[in-house]
C-alpha cells in the first residue's frame, strides 16, 4: 500500500503557526474531520483519541518530527500533516522543537496501525525530509516529494 495515499493535499497545512500542542492537535483534528467523508470522522471523536493518545506518552519521534495518532471506529486509515513556521516544545527525545506533525487515525482493531505508524515514520524521518517538507510549502509539492520518496524505497 503506498501510504501516501492516506494524505491528501486538502489535508496538508503548510507554514502555520500553532502556539501549543493543544492547538496543533486541534488543527489536525479539524483537517481530518472537514476533509472525511465518513461521518464517524467528527473533531470531537478524533481530538478526543489524539489527546487520549498523547496522554499516554509523547509521539514525538525526534529530529522535529511527531506522529500522533489513534485508533477509532472508521471504515478507512486517513492522514494529516501540519508543518509549523516555528517548531513546538513537545517532549522530543532529542529535545529539538517539533515543526512537522503528521496525524494519522487507524480503524480500530484493524492491526494496521503499527504498521503505518513505522511506515510513516521511517518515510518522516529520513534525513532530508525534515527540511525538504518545510522547503516545499505547497501541499501538491509535498504530497509529490512523499510519493516519490515511498517510491524509491524510503519507508521500507
Amino acid at each position: 500500500m503506498d501510504i501516501v495515499t492516506l494524505l491528501s493535499t486538502d489535508n496538508i497545512a503548510c507554514e502555520t503557526e500553532s502556539s501549543s500542542k493543544k492547538c496543533a492537535l486541534e488543527h489536525l483534528a479539524a483537517m481530518l474531520a472537514e476533509n472525511g467523508s465518513n461521518s464517524a470522522y467528527t473533531y470531537e471523536a478524533i481530538f478526543d483519541a489524539l489527546i487520549a493518545r498523547e496522554k499516554l506518552g509523547s509521539t514525538v519521534l525526534g529530529n522535529g518530527i511527531a506522529i500522533p495518532h489513534a485508533c477509532l471506529e472508521v471504515a478507512y486509515p486517513k492522514a494529516a500533516l501540519l508543518l509549523l513556521e516555528e517548531g513546538l516544545k513537545m517532549d522530543a527525545p532529542d529535545k529539538k522543537p517539533v515543526g512537522v506533525i503528521l496525524a494519522l487515525i487507524v480503524p480500530k482493531g484493524s492491526g494496521e496501525s503499527h504498521s503505518l505508524l513505522s511506515e510513516f515514520a521511517a518515510l518522516l524521518n529520513h534525513k532530508s525530509t525534515y527540511g525538504k517538507l518545510l522547503e516545499l510549502r505547497d501541499p501538491q509539492l509535498i504530497q509529490d516529494y512523499l510519493h516519490h520518496l515511498f517510491n524509491q524505497g524510503m519507508a521500507a
